[in-house]
């Protein structure tokens, strides 16, 4: 079997490997990334072209300092390669005036010192004319949000990363991790790479890791659909931003038009747990059923019938929160997974501070609240992270 020598291993090429790969091979280390899928991948979690981007963050202020860092580290993935990926059009949310986001919107903005404007009524209506505005409804506007242009990204960094000297090895099984002297080997069905540092990516196939780290990870589908445009005049009325509907009856969110004639909108509804990834994930169309009414109900601009669909999955913890740090017990490891749908628009800070972890041994973005270790019984330790999963080729509609 072939042997490859490396700084880094990078397991998981996909929405934070790729970046960490991007922020190492940067500074100047030799690093290997491996793929279950091509690199970048058309099965991912990052499929379906766009991923949104807020600063003022309902999930609380704490993760404030990630998203500052990921701005400005997607403007310089963006002027490294040439490519618009961040578009700051705003974020809109639209929730019962009651509704716990709002109070937890309120409370992230207030202690962050972060912009952000509230209307509701006729100046709600007069400035979003594509949504239906109830009177009880509320509207939070975030000026900085916007949209991030999820696989172009990916494919961005990990071009940056091969220009700086990086390898990725795509579709291959790793089947072991295991401790070779002062080196860790990690070995696929095709070769042995071997470096003192390894960082373990692999998202939706993190089950065995989260699983030796104390907790479950739930994969979870959702279906992303694309509806077209009935009145277009609704839409240029104003400036188009991304837009969140947060109510008790409906919870769902969507982008502006990318190709003029149809517009982005997914229902925060996802299928059954993938209790397996051996075979395909499938989805059957009545999936579509709800997202229709709440498309025919709440955006009189669009016709509530998709015209197109994708299929992507979410990795959750029990507790919605990721782990980022060192492995206890394993010297050298550290896992970026679970990141339960926070993922993309932190994807570049979070795999620039698994890249501090591994370079520098420490970092300074506080993620605290992310510690691999926090399920693990005392004393805190780890003998060994299977990464073996099984392949999934998930199917588009």
């Amino acid at each position: 079997m072939t042997v490859i020598e490396a700084d880094v291993v990078v397991v998981g090429a996909g929405s934070v490997g790729s970046m960490a790969s991007w922020q190492l091979a940067a500074r100047g280390l030799r690093v290997v990334g491996v793929d279950r899928f091509p690199v970048p991948g058309p099965f991912s979690a990052y499929a379906g072209e766009s991923r949104v981007f807020r600063m003022v963050y309902a999930e609380g202020g704490h993760y404030t300092p990630l998203l500052q860092r990921a701005r400005d580290l997607w403007r310089d993935l963006e002027a490294a390669t040439g490519t618009g990926l961040l578009a700051v059009t705003g974020v809109v949310t639209v929730m019962d005036h009651d509704h716990p986001d709002h109070a937890a919107l309120l409370r992230a903005g207030r202690e962050r010192g972060l912009r952000f404007e509230v209307v509701t009524g006729e100046e709600a209506r007069r400035r979003l004319p594509q949504h239906l505005i109830r009177d009880g409804d509320v509207a939070l506007f975030d000026p900085e949000g916007g949209y991030l242009r999820s696989e172009h990204a990916v494919f961005c960094a990990v071009q940056l990363a091969q220009r700086h000297g990086a390898t990725f090895l795509g579709n291959r099984q790793v089947s072991a991790l295991e401790r070779r002297g002062d080196r860790w080997s990690v070995r696929t069905d095709q070769e042995e790479v071997r470096a003192p540092r390894v960082l373990v990516a692999t998202g939706t196939g993190a089950g065995p890791v989260c699983a030796a780290l104390g907790t479950h990870l739930a994969v979870l589908p959702q279906v992303l659909t694309w509806f077209p445009i009935a009145d277009a005049g609704l839409l240029v009325s104003q400036p188009e931003q991304v837009f969140i509907r947060s109510s008790r009856d409906a919870q769902f969110y969507g982008f502006p038009s990318t190709d003029g004639w149809t517009v982005k909108v997914a229902a925060s509804i996802y299928l059954d747990e993938a209790t397996s990834t051996a075979s395909p994930l499938t989805w059957d169309p009545r999936h579509l059923d709800t997202v229709q009414s709440w498309v025919g109900t709440y955006l009189p601009a669009l016709v509530p019938k998709p015209v197109r669909a994708v299929l992507c999955s979410d990795g959750y913890t029990v507790d919605e929160t990721g782990l980022l740090g060192f492995v206890p017990g394993m010297d050298g490891v550290v896992v970026a997974v679970g990141f339960s749908g926070h993922g993309f628009k932190m994807a570049s800070s979070l795999g620039a501070v698994a890249a501090d972890l591994i370079s520098e041994g420490t970092t300074a973005t506080d993620v605290s609240f992310m510690d691999p270790a926090r399920f693990l019984p005392a004393p805190h330790a780890v003998s060994a992270l299977p990464l073996e999963a099984p392949v999934s080729r998930p199917e588009a509609s």
